[in-house]
């Protein structure tokens, strides 16, 4: 018996010996993002609602997806540029609701080299939005996030999640 737990103690420390920890990758900078990155036509594909007061108290139901039931696939958002600069907007919302309370005007982003912030415009109108990751950008989709506050207090946030034709 003492031989078997020593023979499987053996091939134990034998096998942890062989294994050899994975080699760290470089990190990749999204330098191919940017202003660019945005201009053509983006489809809007999921739209999702949460509670914020509710995902503070613990509750459990705190997100909703609207996607289907508003027809959100139907919303279609185009950016254009003039050079390396952010000029007309426009938006297709075809049978969904007007969610963006705009239909055309400009857009803007708070860095066109590192864009963390996006605005559309529309004269008093304005949207204010903050952009999801970088490689989401790199593989044509994009994550915008909105927020209503009551004060200085979130109660209800927005994600639109889109992908580029």
């Amino acid at each position: 018996m003492k031989k078997i737990t020593f023979i499987i103690a053996i091939a134990g420390l034998l096998l942890f010996a062989a294994c050899k920890p994975a080699a760290i990758k470089d990190y990749e900078a999204y330098s191919a993002v940017n202003v660019t990155s945005f201009q053509g036509v983006w489809q809007l594909t999921k739209v999702t609602q949460t509670d914020e007061d509710s995902r503070r108290k613990l509750f459990p139901y705190k997100t909703l997806d609207l996607t289907s039931s508003l027809n959100f696939t139907d919303v279609k958002v185009t950016f254009n540029l003039t050079g390396n600069t952010p000029a007309g907007l426009s938006i297709n919302y075809g049978a969904a609701p007007q969610i963006f309370k705009i239909s055309s005007g400009t857009w803007k982003l708070d860095d066109n080299n590192k864009p963390g912030i996006l605005w559309m415009i529309n004269g008093p109108d304005t949207a204010k939005f903050t952009l999801g990751a970088y490689s989401q950008l790199a593989n044509k989709k994009m994550s915008l996030k909105q927020a209503k506050s009551l004060g200085n207090t979130e109660m209800i946030t927005y994600e639109y999640e889109f992908s580029k034709n």
